[in-house]
């Protein structure tokens, strides 16, 4: 480990460069995963920073995942991925007041890329865990509960990003939904938006099952589509987060 870094804190705020550095030790294998990190006051002498800022520092870390803040114990490290590492281009991209039009036409092909390899790639094993999930979107459609549809929904859509094998396509979807996961878990959607969003993801599955991977393409293009003109609705109706824009 090198020693004190008083001069590098400049640029950025102090928060976001520890919080950066101490992802790229992570990354870089300095701490592995379940490994205790040094306590506060050893950051506070190498960063040369108060400790309130190690403090935040490591409130966002526990944020965005990488860590686990146990009272009375310490800060440990936990499993990282490549979403992981994506997460600071997550506060990059939020700073930026980002329209919703550009965040879905982004989910857009990534998503209908991730279907389209899931086409291609799927395996029977995870079409059950896929089916599971439609069966479970039934159930939930039946009882018009579409807060707990909107939560399934998210796991379909994670688990098509894992079948596609492009770790850097199923971390970019990730990376999308965080930015808007408390929307899209708690839309208020109308039953029949619903109903058509379920039919909308059988034909998806139906698609991946016969390894069609354009039939994919498709419907995953008219869901997102569809999707995105329900949150503008939403936005619309209920407002929308500081760093959304909602176009007209």
């Amino acid at each position: 480990m090198a020693g004190k870094k008083s001069g590098m804190l400049q640029a950025k705020t102090k928060c976001d460069i520890v919080v950066e550095e101490i992802l790229s030790m992570i990354s870089r294998g300095e701490y592995s995963e379940n490994e205790k990190l040094p306590p506060e006051h050893y950051f506070v002498d190498y960063f040369g920073v108060s400790r309130v800022t190690i403090r935040e520092s490591f409130k966002k870390l526990n944020m965005l995942g990488v860590v686990t803040i146990k009272q009375g114990e310490g800060t440990f490290v936990n499993r990282i991925d490549f979403g992981t590492m994506m997460k600071p281009l997550f506060s990059a991209i939020v700073l930026d007041n980002l329209g919703i039009s550009q965040i879905y036409d982004a989910r857009l092909f990534v998503e209908s890329g991730n279907a389209r390899l899931a086409a291609r790639n799927r395996t029977e094993e995870e079409l059950e865990t896929l089916d599971e999930l439609l069966r479970k979107m039934r159930e939930v459609v039946n009882h018009k509960d579409t807060n707990r549809f909107n939560q399934l929904d998210i796991l379909f859509h994670e688990m098509i990003g894992e079948m596609s094998r492009n770790h850097i396509m199923s971390a970019t979807y990730k990376t999308i939904k965080d930015i808007l996961k408390n929307y899209i878990t708690q839309s208020n959607l109308s039953f029949s938006t619903v109903e058509s969003s379920l039919q909308q993801h059988i034909e998806i599955v139906e698609a991946i099952r016969e390894h069609n991977e354009e039939k994919a393409r498709i419907v995953m293009e008219n869901h997102v589509e569809q999707r995105k003109l329900a949150l503008i609705k939403q936005f619309n109706e209920e407002g929308a987060p500081d760093y959304i824009k909602v176009e007209n």
